[in-house]
């Protein structure tokens, strides 16, 4: 699979340009203003986003680069286009979850401490989509992968969008905790 990619990208590549330096800063050119375009739209998850249009573009380039006129930064606008739809139809999935998650789904502890008063004030201060998608992703402790890929198919997300999604929704997560802690000592 990573030899395909390899070799889509590629011919991405020269598809932007016979020249590989050229080719790399015209698509450098293209992924920032992809970057862009989602960013203004509202999307937090920009990069993930161009990555996604990247490699759908990529995974076509083979069928259609040798037919294809005009500039190809068209292209992959237009599949930005559909991925925009997409991104927003997630997002109001995403949203139309309930916004207090049901008891089963928040947190438990019998342990009372400063980390546990900060995970809730942190999650609390996520966006809802966020929120509730780092508290679905955690929801049972045995049957994860299943769960998971149900949760991934519910969304119309790849599991490793979801996998990828929950560790930056992490990574925002310790950083207030020890924010939280260090603040309370």
């Amino acid at each position: 699979m990573a030899k395909r990619w390899e070799e889509n990208f590629d011919t991405l590549l020269n598809w932007l340009d016979p020249d590989r330096e050229r080719a790399g800063t015209k698509y450098e050119e293209i992924r920032t203003s992809l970057i862009n375009i989602f960013s203004w739209r509202g999307f937090k998850d920009a990069e993930d986003l161009t990555d996604e249009t990247i490699s759908r573009v990529a995974a076509k380039t083979p069928d259609i680069a040798k037919d294809y006129q005009g500039d190809p930064a068209l292209y992959f606008y237009a599949v930005a286009k559909k991925m925009f739809f997409e991104a927003q139809r997630r997002d109001q999935r995403l949203a139309s979850l309930p916004a207090n998650p049901p008891a089963e789904l928040t947190y438990q502890n019998d342990d009372e401490g400063p980390e546990y008063d900060c995970l809730e004030q942190c999650l609390n201060q996520l966006p809802p989509p966020d929120r509730e998608l780092i508290l679905l992703y955690y929801q049972q402790e045995h049957p994860k992968i299943r769960q998971r890929k149900e949760l991934a198919k519910r969304l119309e997300l790849t599991p490793n969008t979801i996998r990828v999604r929950t560790h930056r929704i992490r990574i925002i997560l310790y950083a207030c905790i020890e924010k939280c802690v260090a603040g309370a000592q």
